[in-house]
């Protein structure tokens, strides 16, 4: 037999063989829900359902933040895994869990395969807000103001305003002054009467993700004060809030140097608890 013979004798009982082989099978892998939303101190469940051809494969849950961080066992990330599914769990969820989380699976001779992800949001809502009133050095010749503070909320979606009644109107003025903070622009704006020199201060705790806001509202000077004026700051527009949040302080006469004194000392502790945060924000940065 000639060479071409046999060559071609070999192609007629190989080539239906060769043609008859199956391609590797195709490596399914979603995820669910696509977006998850929770309140801090509850627990996440993230669900990860894949389709393999091979009892040997891989599985991991990793986190794009930005770049990629895979998720280890522990006390607040738990893997449960059952026949094609695999799901995280995230107790006592915080807002520096928030992110996008993905799953891969892997089996031998093929790539990679990831999930379509999961954005999970953890919100935290604001602290009732607390009024102080920042007593000047010189009263006779200085303005009061009242300064208004809430804090440990995620993100940063807020609103915080003024309103003011007198003594002989039930209904409330919207002062000027107000602060709003975009979680999109991630920046507050104030708006107000400029001869009032507004103040509107973030402050974001790197380690939690939890951000604090300060308001100042100067008051008028005590010679047109009116006794019996009720100021309230009112705080709203947190997708975690039902209901908007209220703080208010009727202005009666001049306070005495005692409660000036103490109202020094809060204002020295608000002071000192900017320039802490101010000082993580630094070290996050150069780090």
């Amino acid at each position: 037999m000639t060479d071409i013979a046999i060559l071609c004798w070999t192609l007629l009982w190989t080539g239906p063989t060769a043609g008859l082989t199956a391609p590797p099978a195709e490596l399914g892998v979603t995820q669910s829900p696509g977006r998850l939303t929770v309140l801090r101190g509850e627990t996440a469940t993230l669900c990860c359902h894949f389709t393999v051809p091979s009892q040997w494969r891989g599985f991991q849950w990793f986190r794009m933040n930005p770049d990629r961080q895979s998720i280890l066992p522990s006390a607040r990330y738990v893997f449960l895994e059952k026949n094609q599914s695999s799901s995280l769990l995230i107790t006592e969820a915080a807002p520096k869990d928030s992110g996008e989380y993905y799953c891969e699976v892997s089996v031998p001779y093929q790539d990679p395969e990831w999930g379509n992800g999961t954005l999970l949001t953890v919100l935290a809502p604001p602290s009732s807000p607390r009024l102080y009133l920042q007593t000047p050095a010189d009263p006779q010749i200085d303005l009061f103001s009242l300064v208004c503070v809430t804090w440990g909320f995620y993100p940063s979606d807020l609103s915080l305003y003024w309103t003011n009644r007198s003594a002989a109107s039930p209904i409330d003025r919207l002062s000027i002054n107000n602060c709003t903070l975009s979680s999109s622009s991630n920046t507050t704006t104030a708006t107000a009467d400029p001869l009032q020199s507004p103040q509107c201060v973030r402050l974001e705790d790197t380690r939690t993700s939890e951000v604090y806001l300060i308001s100042v509202l100067p008051l008028p000077d005590r010679e047109y004060m009116e006794a019996g004026v009720t100021y309230a700051c009112v705080v709203e527009g947190h997708p975690a809030m039902t209901e908007p949040l209220t703080a208010s302080y009727m202005w009666e006469a001049p306070p005495n140097l005692l409660i000036g004194a103490l109202n020094i000392l809060k204002m020295c502790f608000l002071s000192a608890m900017t320039a802490i945060f101010s000082l993580e924000a630094v070290k996050h940065w150069c780090s």
